[in-house]
């Protein structure tokens, strides 16, 4: 039976002008996608978060 596929979902974020064209413009560059973006970012959050907790 094939896997079905995630389910896609809307994230509404308060940010300034500013910090939206910031980051539009910085996965421009970087050839990415927001999502990708935002992605990739969330990723390197739980990561700082979770060495964070491990250290004494």
């Amino acid at each position: 039976m094939p896997q079905e596929p995630e389910k896609l979902a809307n994230l509404n974020l308060k940010i300034t002008e500013d910090e939206r064209w910031d980051f539009k413009e910085f996965c421009v560059r970087n050839r990415m996608s927001q999502v990708d973006g935002f992605r990739l970012a969330f990723s390197l959050m739980k990561q700082h978060f979770e060495s964070k907790s491990e250290e004494p």
